[in-house]
């Protein structure tokens, strides 16, 4: 595998969201074997969560060059996630990536803002180039039939454990189950709720979780 084209880029943000642990294993070894080709050096992280790929996008250390999406998530599609991310990070390239038919993806996924979708069985011989390609093109803020007409809110920006209180709460549970479930106090439950509602700026938790829902963090 290797690059073509220079595109005169050194340092290039990557992140992966896959919900296949394994998946994403083998896609860091293709970076990995990519690196530092064509004087490009790649830095990049990866989730099997959407929330945190959201949250990286919007909040992370640095600027993400090029999200690669598995279109096929748990409880949400890889072109909802896409146009969320394009809506808070617009200059985020995203390269669709998917086990099935791409054609499946294609017209969903140009609506969402996604480059392009690669088969996963040809993802070694194809990435690199997908890769050079995105960059390569502009990024630009776009309409589609997914966005809404009204000003965006910005995700907040939880922690781990907020996040994993969250999405206990959207799934039913209540706050001394949740304690059992994570082995902690009702006390401690009760605190992060207080500090979601405020990041959320929202009193109400119900409406927090449905806000989250808006936002695809849950």
């Amino acid at each position: 595998m290797a690059f073509k084209g220079d595109i005169g880029i050194r340092s290039i943000r990557i992140g992966v969201l896959d919900n296949d642990a394994c998946a994403l294993n083998y896609i860091m070894l293709m970076l990995k074997q990519l690196n530092n080709r064509n004087g490009m050096t790649l830095n990049p992280w990866t989730t099997t969560f959407p929330a945190r790929a959201l949250q990286e996008c919007q909040h992370g250390m640095r600027h993400t060059d090029i999200l690669l999406l598995d279109m096929a998530l748990n409880g949400i599609t890889g072109p909802q996630v896409a146009q969320s991310i394009r809506r808070i990070s617009p200059t985020t390239a995203i390269i669709g990536m998917t086990s099935y038919e791409p054609e499946l993806y294609q017209a969903e996924a140009s609506k969402a803002g996604i480059t392009t979708i690669l088969d996963k069985t040809t993802l070694a011989d194809n990435l690199p180039k997908a890769i050079v390609d995105a960059l390569a093109a502009p990024q630009e803020s776009m309409e589609s039939e997914y966005e809404s007409s009204s000003a965006q809110t910005p995700l907040p920006k939880l922690t781990d454990a907020e996040q994993r209180i969250l999405t206990l709460s959207a799934s039913g549970l209540n706050a001394k189950q949740i304690a059992t479930r994570l082995g902690i106090s009702t006390d401690t439950v009760f605190s992060h709720r207080r500090n979601i509602k405020t990041k959320f700026h929202i009193s109400d938790w119900h409406d927090v979780i449905a806000q989250s829902r808006q936002l695809h963090i849950i």
